[in-house]
């Protein structure tokens, strides 16, 4: 039987996570695509992916605003200066602002971890999405661990997917067990 690199226990042939220490113990080639044994990746921390999120929030906040703002600043100005009232409440830019983020958060999210596997904020924070195999992440898997970030994100600030990432041995949140990825250091 083999042993872990890290912790020097017994793991099963197969296993791809030391069960005593859950150091990753395969890994993607960054050339083939094929799992590979190393000893150098392990799984991401919890304040990295927190680091990597917030990042990535902020970038979609930014340009979310900024679409927000020219698609319903033309509507307000000529509302205002034919002295009427205006068209849409107050809520109608939250909820302008709120979709066009939803729409953002998905495009965002599933576009750079299914091509790379990393967002801007992953890149900052040296992580990288996987499938729990080692092979790089796909559009499929990628899609799946973004739209469920709904629920993760539950009931607030992300403490349903912040517990489950502290509490699994794969430091995974909901999406990414039902997805099959795993989030690792670089």
């Amino acid at each position: 039987m083999p042993y872990c690199p890290n912790c020097g226990k017994e793991v099963p042939t197969d296993a791809r996570f030391c069960v005593i220490c859950g150091k990753s113990l395969e890994i993607a080639d960054a050339v083939a695509g094929t799992p590979v044994r190393t000893t150098s990746q392990q799984l991401a921390s919890l304040g990295s992916r927190i680091v990597a999120g917030i990042i990535d929030y902020i970038i979609i906040g930014i340009v979310a605003a900024v679409i927000v703002f020219a698609l319903f600043a033309p509507v307000y100005t000529v509302s205002s200066i034919r002295g009427g009232m205006m068209p849409f409440p107050f809520w109608g830019w939250f909820g302008g602002m709120f979709g066009i983020q939803f729409l953002l958060w998905i495009v965002y999210f599933t576009y750079f971890e299914g091509t790379s596997g990393q967002t801007i904020g992953k890149k900052f924070s040296h992580i990288k999405v996987l499938k729990a195999d080692g092979t790089p992440c796909d559009f499929g898997a990628a899609l799946v661990r973004n739209l469920l970030r709904i629920i993760d994100s539950l009931p607030f600030i992300y403490v349903l997917g912040i517990i489950l990432i502290a509490a699994t041995d794969k430091h995974q949140r909901l999406g990414d067990m039902l997805a099959k990825t795993i989030v690792v250091k670089l």
